[in-house]
């Protein structure tokens, strides 16, 4: 196969990777929008009406977690530690309990029930949000320890 010959200099390439980057990240947070809009709006089948933009929002997630993992990459701002992992369990924990709170009692008008839904939805996020980011540090860690130890050599 032929490579082709990049006709940007640096600084357009640069900017290139910005516009590229800029667009994953509005396409991640433009389908967790679109996700959570029909899920609250649709009282029917709700895994059908959003199937679709699930998979491709599930496919950018996992690429992004397994290309930042790959290269030693956890976050520009956050450090891989259990406290931030338990300040970000916490909070999407909350904003998904209180979510489907709203939700459910939007359609369904039973407070109790309401309560009882946001409840375990927050114990279910907790759960698997602090288990994920648990393992994810883990592997994180253990990647930058190789490469550190390969960089040593």
């Amino acid at each position: 196969m032929m490579k082709k010959t990049n006709n940007l200099d640096e600084m357009q390439e640069q900017k290139l990777l910005k516009i590229e980057h800029n667009g994953c990240w509005f396409a991640f947070w433009a389908l967790l929008v679109a996700i959570l809009i029909q899920t609250a709006i649709y009282d029917g089948s709700m895994m059908r009406s959003v199937a679709g933009e699930w998979i491709v929002f599930m496919c950018l997630a996992i690429y992004l977690i397994i290309g930042s993992l790959k290269n030693g990459i956890w976050d520009r701002k956050f450090k891989a530690n259990g406290k931030t992992n338990l300040i970000l369990t916490l909070c999407s924990s909350s904003a998904c309990a209180i979510f489907f709170f709203i939700s459910s009692y939007v359609k369904y008008g039973s407070l109790m029930g309401s309560i009882a839904t946001g409840v375990i939805i927050f114990m279910s996020v907790f759960i698997l949000t602090i288990l994920t980011l648990t393992v994810t540090m883990k592997m994180y860690q253990k990647k930058v320890s190789k490469m550190e130890t390969d960089c040593d050599e």
